[in-house]
């Protein structure tokens, strides 16, 4: 019998995933471009259609990482998540648990339900229902030059 060599196993190597960096959104470059660092170089580059760009603008102001595909044109094709995203759940259930909520609307916001809803356009107030309940524990304040109850 002839000698037995041993075979040093070889795995095969992964495929690099050639072209794909993160980086650091520095800011607009204008012209639909933003100016982003990867590693040690800087380029202008657009976000890929698929790509929200308020999300770039958004990790640009966070200091967030994004995904860039450098391939022959640097694209950045998505962001990195930090912070805790508001998310719907499969039910349609959005729940959530802040310190403080915020919401501002240039125009108009409002909350709705099959037969009520609560609106707020511009500098007016509107709320509707079959029932509206307004309820203090101690004083129920209602204000305005003019007061009319049906």
């Amino acid at each position: 019998m002839g000698a037995v060599r041993k075979m040093a196993a070889r795995s095969p190597k992964p495929a690099a995933a050639a072209g794909v960096a993160l980086g650091v959104v520095e800011g607009r470059a204008g012209d639909g471009q933003w100016r982003v660092r990867v590693g040690t170089s800087v380029h202008a580059m657009a976000c890929d259609p698929s790509v929200d760009p308020r999300v770039v603008d958004e990790a640009a102001a966070s200091g967030a990482r994004v995904v860039v595909d450098l391939g022959a044109e640097p694209v950045i094709v998505g962001a990195l998540v930090t912070a805790r995203p508001v998310t719907v759940g499969r039910d349609g259930v959005l729940a959530l648990e802040v310190k403080r909520f915020v919401v501002t609307a240039a125009e108009e916001a409002m909350i709705r339900t099959q037969s009520a809803f609560v609106q707020v356009k511009g500098a007016d107030v509107e709320s509707y229902g079959n029932r509206v309940v307004s309820r203090a524990r101690e004083l129920l304040k209602v204000l305005g030059r003019n007061v009319r109850i049906n």
